[in-house]
């Protein structure tokens, strides 16, 4: 069995999307949909990040054989004093250990920090060779981490490609302040003869900081400006 059959298939027996396993473990929903259709392999680092959030290991997740995830050594011992214990004295043990993950579980209510909920356009701005400008009718309302920059952003756009980095990669998900202008040095979401790019004002040109990726020269072209990059939002668990 390949890899993308045995993932579309444990995405289909937990009922979870691409989006919502990029958001839960961070990598990339473009690159989920690449594993989806069998396009390209995970890196060693992403299938024990796959294979965690499922609590399948790694080997069934690229055969679909010992869907099992060992147990841990820590879990191990913890199993073999449950056992020495005498049947009253296990039930005691539990509920310690109720009480126990209760108690943190709260605490680690309390240390979330606020989280307010920004516009985001399903369809990604370009931060390489271009794709089609986003629809404004397609958006979903994503939670994020509230802080100074983020009580600012008007919406959120998803980057697509590599012409920013290092500053911006693709899949990060950048807050933007909506207004028809930026000033020379500062990174916008620009719009150029209908495909919407991320990029860096300089005048006559959108400058890609990737060396690697060509300038955009927008004299006689249709181009405006959306709004100004004020960085990447923190994606609320």
């Amino acid at each position: 069995m390949k890899l993308s059959q045995v993932l579309n298939g444990l995405m289909a027996e937990t009922n979870v999307s691409a989006y919502k396993i990029s958001k839960e473990t961070g990598i990339s929903d473009r690159l989920i949909g690449y594993w989806k259709k069998g396009e390209k392999m995970p890196s060693a680092e992403n299938l024990l990040t796959i294979a965690n959030y499922f609590g399948i290991s790694v080997d069934y997740l690229l055969t679909g054989e010992d869907k099992i995830k060992p147990i841990a050594n820590d879990e191990l011992e913890l199993l073999t004093y449950y056992k020495e214990l005498p049947e009253r004295e296990q039930m005691k043990l539990i509920g310690r250990a109720s009480a126990l993950a209760e108690v943190y579980k709260e605490q680690v209510e309390e240390l979330k920090p606020p989280i307010i909920s920004i516009n985001c356009s399903q369809n990604r701005v370009s931060a390489g060779i271009g794709e089609e400008l986003f629809d404004y009718e397609q958006w979903d309302t994503v939670d994020v981490i509230e802080t100074p920059v983020s009580r600012k952003a008007d919406f959120m756009l998803i980057v697509d490609g590599e012409s920013m980095s290092p500053k911006f990669h693709d899949g990060d998900h950048v807050l933007v302040r909506q207004q028809p202008a930026v000033e020379l040095g500062q990174i916008g979401i620009f719009y150029v003869d209908g495909k919407g790019y991320i990029k860096k004002y300089d005048g006559d040109y959108l400058i890609s900081l990737n060396p690697d990726y060509d300038d955009i020269y927008i004299v006689d072209k249709e181009s405006r400006c959306f709004g100004l990059v004020l960085g990447i939002a923190e994606l609320a668990e």
